[in-house]
């Protein structure tokens, strides 16, 4: 190798903020939490305006939790 590199090097941009933290978290909760009530829409004992109204909620969530790390942060230089 040319070059003396390490696997894992130290960012120049420093530490995770607050903020990135709590986007990351929500974003994480939205996304298990989007996933589950997708999930519950299958369940046959509801009836199915409730399964469509829980499959639709848990895709907008699952769809929000993807969005907005890569959306949201890159925006804000984090």
């Amino acid at each position: 190798m040319a070059k003396d590199q390490e696997l894992f090097e130290e960012s120049s941009q420093g530490a995770v903020s607050a903020v990135t933290a709590t986007v990351l978290i929500i974003s994480l909760v939205l996304l298990v939490g989007g996933l589950l009530a997708a999930s519950y829409a299958f369940d046959p004992a509801n009836d199915e305006t409730m399964n469509l109204w829980l499959f639709a909620g848990g895709l907008i969530a699952t769809v929000l939790g993807f969005a907005i790390p890569f959306s949201l942060l890159p925006s804000s230089g984090k």
